[in-house]
């Protein structure tokens, strides 16, 4: 598919007045879904049904320069909820085009519009630190004391990086321009490490302690204890970006977004509620295009990035179709078999869904303190069904906590390769899971309740039909995701509701909270001292060898799954579809860990956009 798509835009560079008369070569239909082997054998029941291949990519015949100016539009779901990134490691559109991290993704090791290396397609949050390039960070180094229990990383500050200045903001004007220093980095690190509003300070408690330090007119050292050293380098480098301390001194942080003062490629120019918003480009942004034919211009090339607010999804397909919006992603297998029928001039990318995650059971309160509870549960859910009635039949049954995904081999555990006592949970049973109740206290069932927002009471209708076969009855508490988010951070949520994984970001194995307790995420309350100990050495290990910690964490899933902490999640494939005219744009959805910067590399050909009749 890939090689296809691409062999399109090398032909829509060629062919443009062509194109103009005739519109673009349409992308070939995409294989039938392949159907699920029926559940005739249990003890190899969830195998994943094998991803399309990605082949190489044409390389472009003829060399086109990128251009400055234009606009990019796109679409968002739901309303702007926050423009600091204190109150979460995943920034979202403004923070991450606005305010900068120390480190973040390398666009150029993703296929970066056919230049870039292919170790990675950014389609989903990879949180490898081998694809990493420094921000606001020249360099990052992190040495051992194992004498002392001690770790320390350190950072190396990138000179001559200014905050932008708006003059028409009161909190800009505040800052005034001013060069980003090192007690800059200093203050952020102790804001995020110390103050209980912060995210990081709740999800990763381990963290509190870190001795943040300048250490030199541009460096800044982080102390911490050894077995929070990993945790340390993945969450200060990579889930923490920069608001300057003046605002956060005077207004309390970014609160609204006139407050929204950064270092990135654009700043906030407008925003209105339940409509739109728009980020300007900054014309003194400090980076450059790293390879290409624009290799060394400055970025970015956009005058302006516009994000629609619609929250209806069929309306933002619409506005793609139409020309309206450039991009969209997150578009489930039926609706994208409609588009390539309607609008085949779209280009396209198709890559496993991360969007549906695991559920949670509350292991701190009955019934699924009792582990046999837990593995009734799975064995009353009908994972094949879910794949075919929600997916097509195409896709892959997660080994809890992670999905399979191309680079993670080694930390990955097939079905086939796990024992019997976990093989079994996978191969719909109710019968079983009756026997298995009935042992646990419960030969009627029980009733439970179920925390959701609206866009996963699909899925979860489909649990509650499974689980009424063995006598459960699973109520909904349907809740805005404001609300959703505070009651599971509170710890009020009820006995089940979204696990705080959904398999992405899999390098972060090493700092999983929905495993920690006391985490804020870890909504299935586990405290399980083995996996505490197992996380323990895989943490030590991986400082120095990732790889064999990967495989660490694939023995530890063995025991993880055979404990049934969580219903693992059923994912099947979506699509990204673009216009030809955005160059540059390889499917992207983050650049590195939840991190949507994409926008600052690409450009927008306005000369083709026009002979297509946009």
């Amino acid at each position: 598919m890939r090689k296809l798509l691409w062999l399109v835009v090398s032909f829509v560079m060629v062919l443009t007045l062509v194109l103009a008369a005739c519109g673009p070569a349409a992308p070939s239909t995409p294989a039938a879904p392949t159907a699920p082997t029926a559940p005739a054998a249990p003890a190899t029941p969830t195998t994943p049904v094998e991803e399309k291949p990605q082949q190489d990519a044409v390389k472009l015949t003829i060399e086109v320069v990128p251009k400055y100016g234009g606009t990019l539009m796109l679409s968002l779901g739901e309303d702007v909820i926050r423009f600091d990134a204190i109150q979460h490691t995943t920034g979202g559109p403004t923070i991450d085009l606005v305010n900068q991290g120390l480190w973040a993704g390398d666009w150029t090791k993703g296929h970066a519009g056919g230049y870039g290396t292919d170790e990675t397609d950014w389609a989903a949050q990879y949180d490898t630190f081998d694809t990493k390039v420094g921000l606001l960070a020249e360099s990052v180094k992190w040495t051992v004391d194992t004498e002392k229990n001690q770790g320390t990383i350190v950072y190396q500050i990138r000179q001559g990086i200014h905050y932008f200045l708006n003059p028409a903001s009161e909190a800009s004007r505040l800052v005034g321009g001013r060069e980003i220093t090192a007690d800059d980095i200093v203050f952020m690190l102790k804001r995020v490490t110390a103050d209980p509003k912060a995210y990081i300070y709740g999800s990763n408690p381990e963290l509190r302690t870190a001795n943040i330090t300048k250490t030199a007119p541009w460096q800044v050292a982080v102390k911490l204890p050894l077995e929070a050293l990993i945790t340390g380098i993945q969450r200060l480098t990579d889930s923490t970006q920069l608001v300057p301390p003046e605002v956060v001194e005077k207004y309390g942080g970014q609160t609204n977004w006139k407050l929204s003062v950064g270092s990135g490629p654009f700043y906030v120019a407008d925003y209105v509620a339940g409509s739109t918003v728009i980020l300007e480009r900054n014309p003194n942004y400090w980076e450059k295009d790293p390879i290409g034919p624009g290799k060394g211009n400055q970025l970015p090339y956009l005058s302006r990035v516009q994000y629609l607010i619609i929250p209806d999804a069929s309306t933002r397909q619409a506005a793609l179709r139409t020309g309206k919006i450039d991009q969209m992603a997150g578009i489930d297998w039926e609706d994208a078999a409609q588009l390539r029928k309607t609008t085949p001039a779209l280009l396209e990318l198709e890559a496993p869904d991360s969007s549906w995650g695991n559920i949670a059971m509350r292991t701190d309160m009955p019934p699924f303190s009792d582990v046999r509870v837990r593995r009734a549960m799975m064995m009353a859910t009908d994972f094949r069904a879910i794949l075919q009635s929600l997916f097509g039949g195409r896709g892959q049954f997660h080994t809890y906590p992670v999905r399979l995904i191309k680079g993670y081999e080694a930390m990955y555990l097939p079905l086939e390769e796990a024992p019997a006592t976990v093989q079994e949970l996978y191969a719909y049973n109710p019968e079983k899971a009756k026997q298995l109740l009935k042992e646990a206290g419960y030969p009627n069932g029980f009733k439970t309740q179920a925390l959701m927002t609206t866009a996963q009471v699909d899925y979860y209708s489909v649990i509650k039909d499974m689980w009424a076969k063995v006598g459960v009855e699973l109520e909904f508490m349907v809740r805005e995701s404001g609300t959703y988010t505070s009651l599971q951070t509170k710890k009020e949520h009820p006995p089940v509701t979204r696990s705080g994984n959904d398999g992405c970001c899999l390098d972060r194995f090493f700092a999983m909270p929905w495993l920690a307790p006391g985490s804020l995420v870890n909504t299935g309350m586990i405290n399980d001292p083995i996996i505490i100990k197992s996380q323990s050495e895989q943490r030590l290990v991986a400082l120095t060898d990732m790889l064999k910690a990967r495989g660490m964490f694939k023995e530890m899933t063995k025991y993880l799954l055979d404990q049934a902490y969580a219903i693992p999640g059923v994912s099947g494939y979506s699509s990204i579809f673009w216009w030809p005219w955005l160059k540059n744009y390889s499917g992207e959805t983050t650049v590195g860990y939840f991190d949507a910067r994409w926008p600052q590399w690409v450009w927008i050909d306005q000369e083709l956009k026009r002979s297509m009749g946009y």
